[in-house]
């Protein structure tokens, strides 16, 4: 294989592109609302319809991901990946833009399943949070320079244009994927058929470790992206933000998470995954209970606990991500971040229709009411997934199972 880290940075590269495109809807929600003439629960119907269609496709993928060459499917699911963005900034209306998210979700939602299965595939179990946490500054890059662009263009001219945009640099990046990413087969044996992936799945209720992971992913996905979808309409409406300060909450989260993320793998690398997981998610519930009850604040004072929220509430990904890939032989490894993927996604689309049901904002309001309700969810789950991860062992150097029980 090529060297390690130009791998990383071109799954980074096509992480930053499907991470744009899944968050940039989130941050347009007070214009889409207004502009659309959508209240908050059609808003959270528009962010849940990617989230659940993906979840479908990631478990879709689940019993068949693992007998092809991992790179060959990445670039099918990206290429229909960009194909639906494009699609996205195409559509003038909310039941357009609705199908075109549907559509979309159908592939996005096995790119980063895939991209962790590459990235666990290619780097060592010693070193492999320190790999997942380049590839997962594709958010923070996302979040530090894409939004603040992606927005800027939005407010500017037009919501449909940073779709267009994230679609063309996706269909340039898969081009480049597609001459400098080697075929990735080692899961595949000899004669180049993968596991009985059926067989596999239909085993995980009896692998402890297994349905455990997939339950804390189900746990902690929840307490977040209930948070997520109406931390902008919160911080304008009644935090006192001016729509464009918006690209700001970004901007600090996004740079402070490129120093934090690649720093909390080597420091979970080095210790504990475990231990750092647990230390980072407590330390996450302070951020998101402020920010869920923040009042009107100077903005810098807002920027300092969005940031927290950021660093937090996305590094505890970093160790957990790595404990997750590490219950699993790379044989089936495909199937099950798939299906973990199909988990996540699904999941987020449930907690945002839940948060649009706690959270009121009257059409044509100026208030939002309730978002206090998801920071106690949030929290809430954060200590349950605590709880949950502690009873979870991985199979890898240094958290081995027996060969047999797996």
């Amino acid at each position: 294989m090529k060297s390690e880290r130009i791998i990383l940075y071109l799954l980074a590269a096509s992480q930053f592109t499907h991470i744009m495109d899944f968050m940039i809807i989130m941050p347009l929600g007070e214009m889409l609302m207004k502009e659309l003439h959508i209240g908050s629960q059609q808003f959270s119907f528009l962010v849940a319809s990617y989230t659940l269609m993906a979840g479908v496709s990631g478990l879709i993928s689940a019993f068949f991901i693992d007998k092809f060459d991992r790179k060959t499917y990445f670039l099918f699911a990206y290429g229909g990946f960009s194909v639906g963005t494009f699609f996205c900034g195409f559509a003038d209306t909310y039941p357009e833009l609705i199908t075109a998210r549907i559509f979309t979700g159908a592939f996005g939602g096995v790119i980063s399943s895939t991209v962790i299965s590459i990235v666990s595939d290619a780097i060592a179990a010693e070193r492999r949070a320190w790999g997942l946490g380049i590839v997962m500054t594709a958010f923070s890059m996302a979040s530090a320079f894409g939004l603040p662009i992606g927005l800027f263009f939005a407010f500017n001219y037009g919501w449909n244009l940073p779709f267009i945009a994230i679609g063309t640099v996706s269909l340039l990046n898969a081009v480049a994927v597609y001459f400098t990413l080697p075929p990735v087969v080692s899961h595949l044996d000899g004669k180049g058929k993968g596991s009985n992936s059926w067989e596999f799945i239909k085993k995980i209720p009896s692998h402890t470790n297994q349905w455990m992971a997939l339950t804390y992913t189900m746990l902690l996905m929840f307490g977040h992206f209930a948070v997520i979808p109406f931390i902008t309409p919160y911080l304008v409406q009644n935090v006192g933000f001016e729509r464009d300060q918006i690209t700001f909450v970004y901007l600090v989260g996004g740079l402070a998470t490129m120093f934090s993320n690649p720093r909390i793998g080597k420091w979970a690398d080095k210790t504990s995954r475990y231990r750092v997981f647990n230390i980072v998610a407590v330390l996450s519930i302070i951020p998101i209970l402020l920010l869920t009850n923040l009042p009107v604040v100077p903005v810098w004072v807002a920027l300092l606990i969005t940031g927290a929220f950021f660093v937090l509430a996305g590094g505890r990904m970093v160790p957990s991500t790595a404990i997750i890939t590490s219950v699993i032989k790379p044989k089936n490894r495909g199937s099950f971040m798939s299906l973990n993927a199909s988990v996540q996604n699904m999941t987020a689309g449930i907690s945002s229709i839940v948060a649009g049901i706690l959270v009121t904002i009257p059409q044509g309001g100026t208030h939002v009411f309730g978002f206090w309700k998801v920071g106690i969810l949030g929290a809430a789950f954060t200590l349950i997934a605590i709880w949950m991860m502690g009873k979870i062992r991985g199979f890898d150097v240094s958290e081995r199972l027996d060969a047999d029980k797996e």
